[in-house]
C-alpha cells in the first residue's frame, strides 16, 4: 500500500506543479496559487508517509525525519505566500519577504536534520564553507537590492542553503565509502541531490528576480528545479 500511495502522491504532485508553471506563465495567478498549494501539499504528504512508515504500518518517526517534514511544511507555506504575491500585487514585497523567511526556516530545519546525520561532520563543515563562499561570491555581485541589509540577508540565506547541501553531500559520501552502511545510500543520495536542486533553484530565482534578468524561462526552470528538489527530499524518507 505504501509504495503505491507514494507513487500516486509523487505523480500527482509533479502533474500539479506542471499545471502551476503553465498557469503562472500565462498570468492565471489565482489558479496558479491554488495549484501551487496543492503541489506543495503533495510533497508534504510524501514526506509524512515516508517518515511514519506508510499506511497501515505507522511508526514513530526519527528526529531527523521530523525535522525534514517540518522543512517540507515550511516550504509549502513559502510556496503559497510567493504565489499569492501575484494575486495581491499591492502586498507583493511583504508576501515575498515573509515567504522567504518561511523558506529560510525550512532550510534551518533541514540543517537540523543533516548535521547530526552526517557521519563525518568535519567533511560537512568544510564542504559547507567552501560552497557557501563560492555561491555568495558568484551570485551577490550580480544582485541589485535596495539596501546593504538586504544583500547581507540574501548572502546569509544562500549560505544556509549551501550548508544544507554541504552536510547532505558529505553524509552521502561517507555512506558510500562505508560498505556496512550501503543500505542507507539511496536515501542519502536522494537527500543530497534534492538539496542541490533546491540550491540551484534559489540561485536562479535570485538572479532572475534581483539580477535584472526577469526571464520567464528562467523562472520556469527555477520552479521546476525547486519542486524536483523538494520531492527528492521528501522521497529520501521513503526509499
Amino acid at each position: 500500500m505504501a509504495p503505491l500511495l507514494l507513487v500516486t502522491l509523487a505523480t500527482a504532485g509533479v502533474i500539479l506543479q506542471a499545471c502551476f508553471v503553465r498557469a503562472d506563465r500565462v498570468g492565471a495567478y489565482r489558479r496558479a496559487a491554488v495549484l501551487k498549494g496543492l503541489a506543495a501539499l503533495a510533497f508534504v504528504l510524501v514526506g509524512a508517509t515516508g517518515a511514519t512508515g506508510g499506511a497501515g504500518t505507522v511508526e514513530a518517526p526519527r528526529p531527523e525525519a521530523v525535522a525534514i517534514c517540518l522543512g517540507l511544511a515550511l516550504g509549502a507555506v513559502g510556496d503559497v505566500l510567493h504565489a499569492l504575491r501575484f494575486v495581491w500585487p499591492s502586498r507583493k514585497r511583504l508576501l515575498f519577504n515573509v515567504g522567504a523567511a518561511s523558506f529560510l526556516l525550512g532550510h534551518l530545519a533541514y540543517l537540523a536534520a543533516v548535521v547530526p546525520a552526517c557521519a563525518v561532520p568535519a567533511w560537512g563543515l568544510a564542504a559547507s564553507c567552501a560552497l557557501a563562499t563560492a555561491v555568495d561570491v558568484a551570485v551577490l555581485p550580480r544582485l541589485v537590492v535596495q539596501s546593504r541589509a538586504e544583500l547581507v540577508a540574501g548572502g546569509a540565506y544562500l549560505a544556509v542553503t549551501s550548508a544544507v547541501v554541504g552536510f547532505a553531500a558529505a553524509g552521502a559520501a561517507a555512506v558510500a565509502l562505508a560498505p556496512a552502511a550501503l543500505a542507507r545510500l539511496a536515501p542519502g543520495v536522494a537527500l543530497a541531490v534534492g538539496t542541490v536542486a533546491f540550491l540551484a533553484s534559489d540561485v536562479m530565482l535570485a538572479i532572475n528576480n534581483f539580477g535584472g534578468v526577469n526571464s520567464r524561462r528562467l523562472r520556469a526552470a527555477s520552479l521546476g528545479t525547486y519542486y524536483a528538489g523538494q520531492m527528492l527530499i521528501a522521497l529520501s524518507l521513503a526509499v
